[in-house]
């Protein structure tokens, strides 16, 4: 891959994953129970929390990923870390594939859509 026109290597590529669903799934909690409980009434949206756990967004609100967070912590007692809600996978830019660093194979962030 080159950057720009300037006939230099661009940097590695990457695609982001979101691993929400996982991160409950460890704590032995449900998206339903994270999306319906009353922590998340008047903080998140429930379709926003199955979008977040499907990997069916674009763009990520930071305050929301943090509410969730703060709602599968106050569920399970246990803190949650950026890692454990988000992946990073190096694209394979020869083949156009991706090389697996972290998880498995949901979506993929990708800009342009936005969901919160």
């Amino acid at each position: 891959m080159t950057h720009l026109s300037h006939k230099t290597p661009g940097p590695m590529p990457y695609a982001a994953r979101l691993t929400v669903r996982e991160a409950c799934q460890a704590r032995g909690l449900s998206v339903y129970q994270v999306a319906m409980s009353g922590y998340a009434t008047g903080t998140v949206d429930p379709g926003t929390v199955y979008r977040l756990a499907r990997g069916d967004t674009g763009r990520i609100d930071l305050e929301t990923l943090a509410t969730v967070a703060g709602i599968i912590h106050t569920l399970s007692g246990q803190p949650v870390a950026v890692a454990e809600l988000l992946a990073l996978e190096a694209l394979d830019s020869d083949r156009g594939s991706n090389a697996q660093v972290h998880g498995d194979k949901s979506s993929h962030l990708s800009a342009g859509t936005n969901a919160q």
